[in-house]
């Protein structure tokens, strides 16, 4: 009797066994999606292959119950890097299929047309300085070969690493191979659509989480039938199947959306290279500011560094102010005088501003008068963040909300105070402070839809707003000729976070945002307020110093064994009740101590520690950190299959997290 191999995506690594729908060829349910009974459940699943199995009789089959897909979506390729990932971040094989080919995809009546390639921009080709011609050349002479190879760009913001882009996937189009465009936000899509259709103008796609379940299905194909290019996308465009794969370009590598938390915990990076050396492609990492282990990677000569250090056009680096918080007189607002002097200057000349802080709301919490009681959220250990407009507490983690005035959970009494700054209040005073200027916020509670951030991006493009305030989310790869000045409230907000990469992190916040301004005619200011003028991450992001920087911290990792000296696995318990959690993650780290001794693993245990928000969302959660050798690290990892925790403990395993907290 011949039975279907199917892996279901739940976290049991192995395969299932069903029978084929009656009056079905196999060719027509093998590498396909279906429709599976598991347990009391329907789920989507992936046929994997056939077998043929004596004795049927013995065996309690199920029988498949529909076919999903009209086509053969998972290749060769996508079967080999599932294992992949199954193997290296400790999860099924089912589980890995799901982010390789989404379970969500659904297949339409009508392939859509692709409106990406209806936008018609006159785009001149620009004329490459000795650098980047340079750049172009070392790419192009490898994709020629068709042969892997990977770069890391190392170039300073404005240096012309999209032109580099551009002109590396123009010849891999030529070779008739595909691109694959990351980008860390899908705020970024609109500008890079723009660049990337005004020179190509077709076959372009792009992927990210705003497009419909349909859409996607529908570029699945395209991709498959080659009847796309070109995709531009998030995280999870690195699995689009094209079949003559030439290039996968990362841009702005550095940053930690390229990361996947949730099971499973994929780094995109890795994809990339994994592909890569499938198809023999290309893989391009680029960054003003680049991840220490990506650097490390270029200088021990892992990969290939290209070093822009220089802006088109022989533009200057923005000068870069930094004023001290500590001390300061002037406190009834959020901008120190020689912050808000700068605006008024810049406004005057009809030229514009970005406004940075890493904080949204209104302000950080409020504050009891009585008893100076902090409002925390009952479901979770942070402080709830303050929203105006409708008045109202937010927890940003689990998004709890109690709407004012909410009695103090100490002392019931509803007199309070306000403390700190979000992007709400910052709006607020730049409102007060200059009456007729323009100004959009983009955080997230704006960016609720694809089109605040083409709002945004048009808005400031077409001179109709004279100010940008954000979040993070202004950080990021933005190119407007005429921001001629950048104000970063409060340059501290991740510097003291209890994580191995916060200073790091801080490093490339700063550079980051600074390097948004001064890309035009106008000479670019950044003007940095802090309380810590002194440390050396706001020191070398003042001079654009990321050589210097990168000497200092890497020497910290070394002497403390992070990485890139070393791989990481987080382990996370979990449960309701903080007893449970307690004992659990005692029992486990004891239990792992003594399997690296009996074993004989180099590896080292620490923990269990509670979380940075040691309860989210009434749970509560410990960590366990284990430091070491990959291979020993997911050695250890399978013995937790026959770890008895208690009931309604969670344990997951996160390898190489983007922070311990």
């Amino acid at each position: 009797m011949t039975v279907l191999e199917v892996a279901v995506p739940i976290p049991i690594n192995k395969m299932f066994y069903y029978l084929p729908l009656s009056n079905v060829k196999l060719e027509d349910i093998i590498g396909r999606r279906v429709k599976v009974p598991f347990g009391k459940k329907v789920l989507t699943a992936y046929a994997i292959s056939y077998i043929n199995i004596k004795n049927i009789n013995t065996l309690k089959l199920k029988r498949i119950i529909k076919i999903i897909d009209n086509d053969n979506l998972i290749t060769e390729e996508a079967i080999k890097l599932s294992k992949y990932i199954s193997e290296n971040y400790v999860c099924s094989l089912g589980e890995a299929l799901s982010s390789v080919i989404p379970t969500s995809m659904k297949p339409s009546k009508k392939i859509s047309e692709n409106k990406s390639t209806e936008k018609k921009v006159k785009h001149r080709k620009c004329i490459l300085n000795t650098q980047q011609n340079n750049a172009v050349n070392s790419i192009n002479k490898t994709l020629s070969k068709n042969v892997y190879s990977s770069f890391l760009i190392h170039g300073v913001t404005g240096s012309g690493k999209t032109e580099v882009y551009i002109n590396a996937i123009e010849y891999a189009l030529k070779q008739n191979r595909s691109t694959i465009m990351l980008i860390p936000d899908i705020s970024l899509t609109t500008q890079f659509l723009d660049i990337i259709t005004a020179r190509f103008n077709k076959n372009i796609g792009i992927w990210h989480s705003g497009i419909s379940n349909n859409e996607k299905y529908d570029l699945f194909l395209k991709a498959i039938n080659g009847d796309v290019k070109i995709i531009i996308g998030a995280r999870s465009a690195v699995f689009t199947p094209f079949k003559n794969l030439g290039l996968i370009i990362i841009d702005e590598e550095h940053e930690h959306t390229y990361k996947q938390v949730q099971k499973p915990s994929y780094d995109t990076r890795e994809i990339a290279k994994w592909r890569c050396k499938y198809q023999n492609a290309v893989v391009i990492l680029g960054s003003a500011t680049p991840s220490l282990e990506s650097y490390k990677d270029a200088i021990d000569k892992k990969i290939n560094l290209i070093e822009l250090n220089k802006r088109i056009d022989n533009k200057e680096l923005p000068e870069v102010k930094v004023l001290t918080l500590e001390n300061r007189t002037f406190k009834t607002s959020s901008f120190l005088p020689e912050t808000i002097k700068a605006i008024s200057k810049v406004l005057a000349r009809k030229e514009q501003i970005i406004v940075f802080l890493n904080r949204r709301g209104y302000s950080s919490t409020l504050i009891c008068r009585k008893c100076n009681s902090i409002y925390q959220c009952p479901r979770c250990s942070i402080s709830m963040v303050f929203h105006k407009n409708p008045d109202l507490l937010k927890c940003h983690y689990c998004g709890n909300t109690e709407y004012l005035p909410a009695p103090c959970s100490v002392c019931k009494c509803k007199d309070v105070t306000i403390f700190g700054s979000g992007t709400q209040k910052i709006e607020d005073e730049l409102k007060k402070l200059f009456k007729h200027a323009r100004i959009f916020r983009l955080d997230s509670d704006t960016a609720s839809s694809n089109k605040n951030y083409e709002k945004a991006y048009n808005g400031i493009k077409n001179e109709e707003y004279d100010i940008l305030l954000g979040t993070q989310m202004v950080a990021k790869g933005f190119d407007f000729p005429k921001v001629s000045l950048v104000c970063i409230i409060d340059a501290d907000t991740s510097l003291y976070i209890p994580d191995f990469k916060s200073i790091e992190k801080t490093f490339q916040l700063i550079t980051q945002v600074a390097g948004r301004t001064g890309r035009g005619y106008a000479k670019g200011n950044v003007i940095v307020q802090t309380n810590y003028p002194q440390h050396y991450a706001i020191e070398y992001a003042k001079k654009h110093d990321f050589k210097s920087f990168y000497k200092i911290e890497i020497e910290q990792r070394k002497k403390l064994s992070y990485p890139p000296f070393c791989d990481i696995a987080k382990i996370s318990i979990k449960n309701k009740k903080m007893e449970k959690v307690d004992e659990d993650s005692e029992k486990l780290f004891f239990s792992l101590k003594d399997l690296v001794i009996k074993y004989k693993l180099e590896l080292e245990i620490l923990g269990p520690v509670s979380a940075y928000i040691a309860k989210l969302n009434n749970i509560y959660r410990k960590y366990i950190i284990i430091k070491g050798d990959r291979n020993n690290i997911l050695k250890l990892t399978e013995f937790l299959e026959n770890f008895k925790q208690s009931v309604g403990t969670f344990i997951g395993i996160e390898i190489m997290p983007s922070d311990l907290i």
